[in-house]
This record gives C-alpha cells, sequence and structure tokens, in this order.
C-alpha cells in the first residue's frame, strides 16, 4: 500500500497521501500506508466510520475535495505534518470493492492553497476504485488463507488423534490379548505334554491330547494375527525413527511379497509434517495391502524421495493391474473400493497431496504421491 501512497502523491503534484483501510468489523478506519511515512502517527491514529470527513467518505462512498481543511485529530494532523494553525487541500475518496462495499479511503493533500479540481476527482476515483478492487481481493485471499490454515490445522489434530488411538488399541492388544495368548499357549503346552507323558492307553487322554494340540495351534495363530494388527495399528519406527525407516521397516515385514526399498537419506525428508508423515506410511501400508490382496504380485518396488519442495512416495508392483478408469466410474462401495483407490484417494485429500494410479491389465499398477510442503 505504500506504493499506492506515493503514486497518488505525484499523479496529482500532492504534498502527501494516506491509505485509511476499513477493519474487518467495518466501525473504525486504520492507516494502511502514508506518504511521507510517520510511523508513530500511522500507528496511533484510527478514526470512527461516519465520523469526521473522512469517516464519512467511508460510510457514505461519495468522494469529496476541501479547501483550508483543518482536522482536528492531533494524531491526523500530525500524519499530514500540519502546524498549530496550518491547512490543507484536499480530496477524500472511497476505495470500493465488489457490490458498495467500501474497503478504504484515499486521502491527498496539498499544503499549499491549490484545490484539487474536479477532473482530479473524477480521475483519483477511478484509480481509487482499482485500488479497492485490489484491496477486496487481498482480503479475500487472506481470508481464504485463514480458512486452509485453520483446515489444517484441524485435519492435523484430527489425524494425531487417529494415531494416538491406535497407538492404544496397539498398547491395549500388547498388555492384553497378546499376554493372555502367550499364557494359554504355555497352559495348553504343558498341558500336552503332560497327557503324552501318561503311560495308560487312555482314549479318552487320546482324544484329549488332540484336541488340546489344536487349541495351542490356534492360539499360535491368534497370538501371530493380533501381532500383524498390533504392527499394522500402529509403527514403532514411524515414531522413534521417521518415515523413512518406517517405509523401509514395513517393507521387511511382509513375507507374501518380495519389496525393494528405495529412499532418500532421512535428513531430506526432515521436515515432513508428522500428520503427514502418518498419512504417506498408510498410503503405502494400503498399497501395499492392495498389492498382496487383489493384484496377485510377486515383486513390489516402495520408493520415497525429495523433488524439490515436494516429497514423492511410489509404490509399483508386478501385479494383475486393472483398468484405472473403469474402475473409477464403478461405485465406491464395489470394485474401486475393492481396490483400495477410495481409501488412498481420501487420504491424499486430507493432507492436499496429488495421487496419480497407473496401471495396465496384466502389467502391474503404479501409485504415485506427491506432497507439497509449504514453508
Amino acid at each position: 500500500m505504500g506504493e499506492v501512497a506515493r503514486f497518488f502523491t505525484g499523479a496529482f503534484k500532492a504534498d502527501g497521501s494516506v491509505v485509511f483501510v476499513v477493519d474487518p468489523t467495518g466501525r473504525e478506519l486504520h492507516v494502511g500506508a502514508a506518504e511521507p511515512s510517520s510511523g508513530a502517527a500511522e500507528r496511533g491514529l484510527s478514526i470512527p466510520v461516519g465520523y469526521g470527513v473522512t469517516g464519512l467518505v467511508a460510510q457514505n462512498g461519495r468522494a469529496v475535495t476541501l479547501v483550508d481543511d483543518s482536522p482536528r485529530n492531533s494524531a491526523h494532523r500530525q500524519l499530514l505534518r500540519l502546524g498549530p494553525d496550518q491547512t490543507v487541500s484536499r480530496m477524500c475518496l472511497p476505495a470500493r470493492g465488489l457490490a458498495p462495499a467500501i474497503v478504504a479511503v484515499l486521502s491527498i493533500h496539498r499544503h499549499r492553497p491549490v484545490p484539487f479540481s474536479e477532473a482530479d476527482l473524477e480521475g483519483a476515483q477511478r484509480l481509487a476504485d482499482l485500488v479497492g478492487l485490489r484491496l477486496y481481493a487481498q482480503s479475500l485471499l487472506g481470508a481464504a488463507e485463514e480458512h486452509q490454515s485453520e483446515r489444517d490445522r484441524m485435519i492435523a489434530h484430527a489425524i494425531s488423534a487417529q494415531e494416538a488411538e491406535r497407538r492404544r488399541i496397539a498398547g491395549d492388544l500388547h498388555d492384553g490379548v497378546t499376554q493372555a495368548l502367550v499364557s494359554l499357549t504355555f497352559h495348553l503346552s504343558a498341558a500336552e505334554v503332560g497327557l503324552a507323558a501318561t503311560r495308560e492307553a487312555d482314549v479318552a487322554a487320546a482324544g484329549a491330547l488332540v484336541e488340546i494340540q489344536s487349541a495351542r495351534r490356534l492360539a499360535g495363530l491368534a497370538y501371530d494375527e493380533t501381532r500383524a494388527a498390533i504392527s499394522g495399528l500402529h509403527s514403532l519406527t514411524l515414531d522413534d525413527l521417521g518415515l523413512v525407516a518406517a517405509l523401509k521397516s514395513l517393507t521387511q515385514t511382509v513375507p507374501q511379497l518380495d519389496i525393494e526399498f528405495r529412499g532418500d537419506a532421512a535428513d531430506r525428508l526432515g521436515d515432513v509434517p508428522d500428520h503427514c508423515a502418518a498419512v504417506l506410511y498408510r498410503i503405502a501400508q494400503e498399497a501395499i495391502n492392495n498389492a498382496v490382496k487383489h493384484a496377485e504380485a510377486e515383486r513390489a518396488v516402495v520408493s520415497i524421495r525429495r523433488a524439490g519442495d515436494s516429497v514423492v512416495l511410489g509404490i509399483t508392483d508386478d501385479g494383475v493391474g486393472f483398468d484405472v478408469a473403469s474402475v473409477r466410474e464403478q461405485a465406491p462401495d464395489s470394485r474401486g473400493d475393492h481396490f483400495g483407490l477410495s481409501s488412498i484417494a481420501e487420504r491424499c485429500a486430507l493432507i492436499g497431496a496429488r495421487l496419480r494410479i497407473d496401471s495396465v491389465e496384466g502389467r502391474g499398477t503404479a501409485v504415485i504421491v506427491e506432497l507439497r510442503l509449504v514453508p
């Protein structure tokens, strides 16, 4: 706005200009810029809308010219660099946004007793309206950015809360169910040994031994599945060592698939926000799960790299592939969801990441996620 004040001062052969901006409440005017600048006076001056000449222009939207004007507000006089009995010639112009909204008032002044002409007023008003549109656009942009920042904060909080709940459930499973299964397996093993040592050819004992062996196998299977569920719910490596180490660890926990990991050094990805790292990890987890369950893949590659101000996550497999366009056209509760596209797309949308899925039937699938890191 300083450039605006300097432009009007020079264009109309004035001694100075002040840009008064209407505050968000619409009740007061504050100094947005002044030429020449006067720091203390700029900070100390506020004018109620409807008060004085400047305030009335902000209220009724009508431009005025004044000769021998003598503002009463001491901070205003200081801003205009007026002596005790000095007067000025002024133009006060409303700067309009869209509709009838007044977003600012431009005040242009001369210390010389040279009044502004009607031509000056008309030309200045056209320029003032351009300034008003610019300020209005800036206010909309600021509101949008504030809304986006608030949305980002809420998403980060929601993801963090979700991850915290995953940690809690994983901890409960580890401390409760897995310990109970370990104890159950131990007691079943002891009972199995005791029955096997029975010398009597007891048919009932033999039958019980078979049942105990079956129960022990089921307990072992339940233990393995619970451990897998704990691993899926929460990655300690992600918390302790970061995204790169967590993705590398993830590739080593899927025995059904030969997975190659390619990753940049951890310090190149150290500025990825925690909630975004958690989402990228979940996307990789989902894509690998799809490769195992649906794609019938044998090999896969997981990569994470820095590309300028973005992070790029890639998961490719050599599975059966599919027609991406036709799958996306189907209802999300049918084949599209079967391939995990909706879950991955929703996670990308949460953090504002770009998603690209390339797949050809019989030639595998590539899931590419690009997240731009905002400084």
